[in-house]
């Protein structure tokens, strides 16, 4: 067996052990994930986000304790003592849950409790020139940050912020219809000297090249996520832009392009359903031949889609497209990337926070009814319901159950709009997705694997 993705460090000193027990009955942890693909057998953690490749005899061995316990002997005898001392294997009475639940609790507190908010998410207006078939904030109320309150929000964040870096988040509506605002706020942090980095979330169809070099040079702009739903045909018809001779699917990749040559990362997120799945691959080609640098993409099913029958289905169908960027170099699959996250967003985050236009503070992008808790001008108004918007949630029971709980951090999902009813069944498609790349790109980088 060798490493041919290393977990996150943080994780694997706490969970790895240094002995086994010879009279205990071992069995594969709720975390482990297995896979085999052309040949190929991989076994992942779910925790620790590490991969080992297995060969075929170990392969068999470690399908036989999926079936039932086994002895500290049999690990021996078929070589899989390093995958116990990893976690992949444990003891029989082990408690699965308490382990996760100890792990998020250990690397909090090892992180340490910042004084002060760490993350702004920063909505200039909720105006837009786009009417998007799928727009979840259709009927909101047009609102755009005035000039009082960007001032404002500048002290805000001066008397709020920790130490460290300030992260700005712009979103909307579409953030650049409002670029007095964004401006303005940079300006106002950059003259009192906090230092600061920025990333948005825009339909890019605003933005200029001049822009472009404003976003690099004064708003620190790091990463851009583009909405770029499907084909041409498909996009313009989706997005239904207000004055579609000026903002059309070519102005939006020419927009594109200036933030890549500005050496800012833009992730293209393609929203699909059944709809527009039969051109996701002319649009593939179409990115590939115009970029070369600095552009990456990623699918996301229509939140609409979270409650439907046919949702597993639907994500299923663009598994050949999602190869075909794969084979692209566009692909971005993030299942097993990074570290273990001990938050699922902002909303369940001790340091984020969402600033509406007119100054309104929230836990959530959404702008969710009843879920304010203040605003930047009296600050904290009900206490009781900042307490509990930041305070933990109770494992719900299919959650504590689920493999795939470091993804969503048991948070509760009932009260999130992003997570779908089929949320396990979506995130082990996401997981086979990332192993699937990881075999189709590990060939090329073998010698460079950790022998165990």
């Amino acid at each position: 067996m060798k490493i041919i993705k290393n977990g996150d460090s943080r994780v694997t000193k706490i969970i790895n052990k240094k002995s086994l027990k010879n009279e205990a009955e071992y069995r594969l942890s709720q975390y482990v994930h297995t896979y085999s693909c052309d040949g190929r057998y991989l076994i992942a953690h779910m925790l620790s986000y590490e991969v080992i490749e297995l060969t075929q005899q170990e392969w068999d061995a470690v399908k036989k304790i999926e079936q039932a316990p086994v002895s500290s002997e049999y690990l021996t005898e078929n070589g899989l003592e390093q995958l116990a001392l990893s976690a992949y294997i444990v003891e029989k009475d082990h408690n699965d849950l308490k382990q996760y639940e100890q792990l998020v609790f250990l690397l909090k507190t090892m992180a340490g409790k910042k004084k002060g908010t760490s993350s702004y998410t920063i909505l200039p207006t909720t105006g837009c020139n786009a009417r998007c078939i799928y727009c979840y904030e259709e009927g909101y109320e047009i609102k755009t940050m005035s000039k009082e309150t960007s001032d404002r929000l500048v002290d805000y964040i001066c008397e709020t912020r920790h130490d460290d870096t300030v992260k700005l988040m712009w979103f909307g509506g579409e953030p650049l219809a409002n670029v007095r605002a964004i401006r303005d706020i940079c300006m106002g942090l950059k003259e009192r000297g906090v230092p600061y980095k920025s990333k948005m979330i825009t339909n890019a169809s605003l933005m200029t090249k001049e822009l472009a070099h404003e976003a690099k040079e004064l708003w620190n702009m790091t990463k851009v996520q583009v909405s770029l739903d499907g084909a041409r045909e498909d996009y313009e018809k989706r997005k239904r832009y207000a004055s579609p001779d000026k903002y059309n699917y070519d102005r939006v990749l020419e927009a594109v392009g200036y933030l890549a040559d500005e050496d800012i990362k833009v992730v293209l997120r393609c929203n699909y359903d059944k709809d527009n799945t039969a051109g996701l691959k002319e649009m593939v080609d179409d990115i590939a031949e115009r970029f070369d640098k600095n552009v990456s993409l990623y699918f996301h099913i229509l939140f609409q889609q979270n409650d439907k029958d046919d949702y597993v289905d639907q994500i299923k169908a663009i598994d050949g497209v999602c190869e075909y960027a794969e084979s692209k170099g566009l692909m971005r699959e993030g299942a097993l990337k990074g570290k273990l996250r001990t938050n699922f967003c902002m909303a369940d985050s001790e340091c984020s926070v969402v600033v509406a236009p007119d100054g309104t503070l929230y836990d959530c992008e959404h702008l969710p009814e009843g879920r304010t808790w203040g605003n930047i001008f009296d600050g904290v108004t009900d206490e009781a319901k900042f307490r509990e918007m930041r305070s933990a949630k109770p494992i719900e029971k299919e959650c504590a159950e689920c493999k795939y709980i470091s993804f969503c951090t048991g948070f509760r999902k009932k009260n999130c709009p992003d997570i779908p009813k089929y949320c396990r069944e979506d995130k082990e498609i996401g997981v086979e997705r990332y192993l699937r790349a990881l075999i189709n790109s590990c060939a090329e980088c073998e010698d460079e694997d950790e022998e165990l």
